[in-house]
């Protein structure tokens, strides 16, 4: 990722990779706000609704991305 990432952004590659870890960092830290926020409201049994919802998102985006994102023709 990052190297597709530095490779798409060219000479503002820095700025770049700092906003990706930035995201990765928000990521992490509302994953655990989110986790502890169902726990307490919802109980641990939310935890694999929750969850499967979040990977049909990510397996819908990752199509989405297949064909509108980075591609190999690009690198050739």
């Amino acid at each position: 990722m990052q190297t597709a990432l530095a490779e798409a952004a060219g000479e503002s590659a820095d700025v770049a990779q700092s906003m990706l870890v930035t995201a990765w960092n928000l990521a992490i830290s509302g994953g655990g706000l989110v986790g502890g926020i169902l726990l307490e409201s919802l109980g641990v049994l939310s935890f694999p609704w929750t969850l499967l919802i979040l990977m049909l998102i990510a397996f819908i985006v990752s199509l989405v991305a297949k064909k509108h994102g980075f591609s190999a023709k690009e690198r050739a």
